[in-house]
Parts: C-alpha cells; structure tokens; sequence
C-alpha cells in the first residue's frame, strides 16, 4: 500500500486530499498549520492520519507539495529532508529547475490543476523531472486523474495550458454570464437562462467529445443555411469573439510566464 502525504490543506490540497481520501489502496497522511483543516478531510476514515508534524511525513512514496508559492521558500529545507519516492508540487510558478534544486532530490513532478478540482472535475497539465521512473510517472498520473482529467504537457507549455484552462475556465463562466444575459434581454429569467446555459455548454462539450469531431465540423453542422444559427455565429464574428478569445489567451499566458520568471 503506497503512502501519500499531502503538505497543505487548503483548496487545491484539501481537494486533492480529499479524492485520494477515498481510495483504499493508499494511506494517506495529511499536514497543515491550520490543524482543523487536514482533521476535517480525514474525519473517521480508516487509511488518513493526520499529522502533528510535517517531519512525520518521513518515508512517504509519494510527498504532494500543496502550499502557496511564496511559503515555499520558508519550508523548503524541511521539505527537502522528508527525502520521499518522488515529490508532486501544484505550486503555481515554480518551475520544475527550481524545485530540484531546493528540494535537493531528481524526482519531482509539477502538477497545474484548475478550480474544478473542489468537485472532481479538474483539467490538471501534468510535467515530470527526467530521473521519474515509468512506474512512478504512471503513480503520478493516477493522482492527477483522482480529481479530473490530466494531461501530460511539456513544462514550457504550461503558460499556455493556463491561458486555456487554469485561467480560461474563467473566460467560460464569463461567456456563461453574457449569454444567460442575452436570454434575460429575451425574456427568460436570469436563474433559469444560466442553468439552460450552463447545460448547453455541458452538452457541445460532451458532443465533442464523444465523437472526437474537430469544433469546426460540429458547429458547421448546426448552421443551416440562411437560419438562426448561422446568424449569431456571424454576429460573433463582427464582433470580435474570435480574435477576443485568442487574445485573451496570450494575455494569460504571457502574464504566467511573467509570475514564473518572478517566483
């Protein structure tokens, strides 16, 4: 049985915790300064322990680094003495090059999930430290996957990864907003008009993934000639939407590799 030990309880580390909290085949330990954070996940599950300590997450498999970034730097030698299998960080903006050096150890994996972890729902970029083994990648893998989807990306994609994911979760919830306020100049009430939006976006994103069509040949397929659909998408098109959310993107993404070069 592996054993896991998550520093830090807070949303990310409370969510990923609580995933790996479910599971059987690992004994989980948890650790946080804030005690009755880590004792709350853990409640009366048999296979978690929380910690009194940070040192007694000595002889883990596997040490989830789930702090805030800029607390790194005051932990790192406490961190760097636990001496684990390997070390998983969801500290956003460290890179991978820093975090070997300070935690004197060649096996680190950095993980970069979004806000839907909280539900299981996560899109997690997943980037390993070369000295992994393949066995120890897979373990890896398997704890992004408790809390969503994971993919695993070269680290200097992950500026882009946020500015489609990390970041661009919010520019869905921002087209969420304006089109429940589209239905509201309509007629329909806000609550409902969200929740008929919301679904909506569940169901192109289900669709697509369900038949692996490229977004393009989907959305061409709903457009009939001179109807409904072709003119919003035309109305989208003179507005903007497009060269908007490319834009947005590279925004992101340049401002993560500012933050990363900073940290």
């Amino acid at each position: 049985m592996a054993r896991i030990s998550v520093i830090g309880a807070g949303n990310m580390g409370g969510a990923f915790a609580e995933a790996l909290s479910k599971r059987k085949d690992i004994s989980l330990c948890i650790y946080d300064s804030c005690r009755p954070c880590a004792d709350k996940i853990a409640g009366a599950k048999a296979n978690v322990t929380v910690l009194d300590s940070m040192d007694q997450a000595r002889g883990s498999d596997v040490v989830v680094i789930a702090v805030k970034p800029q607390v790194l730097p005051q932990i790192y030698d406490q961190l760097s003495a636990l001496k684990p299998g390997f070390f998983i960080s969801i500290a956003a903006g460290v890179t991978l090059e820093k975090l070997t050096k300070n935690l004197t150890s060649e096996k680190v994996v950095r993980f970069m999930p979004n806000i839907a972890a909280k539900i299981g729902h996560a899109v997690t970029a997943v980037a390993y430290s070369p000295a992994l083994s393949s066995d120890e990648r897979k373990m890896a893998m398997d704890i992004a996957l408790s809390v969503g989807t994971a993919f695993e990306l070269e680290e200097s994609l992950f500026s882009a990864f946020i500015g489609i994911s990390g970041s661009g979760i919010a520019y869905m919830f921002e087209m969420m907003h304006q089109m429940a306020m589209g239905g509201v100049r309509q007629g329909i009430p806000y609550p409902k008009a969200l929740s008929i939006v919301a679904d909506t976006m569940l169901s192109a994103a289900n669709l697509q993934k369900e038949t692996g069509k490229n977004a393009v040949e989907l959305e061409a397929m709903v457009c009939s000639a001179k109807g409904t659909t072709i003119e919003g998408v035309a109305a989208l098109t003179e507005g903007g939407f497009g060269a908007a959310l490319i834009n947005a993107v590279t925004a992101a993404a340049r401002k993560s590799e500012e933050l990363e070069k900073k940290a």
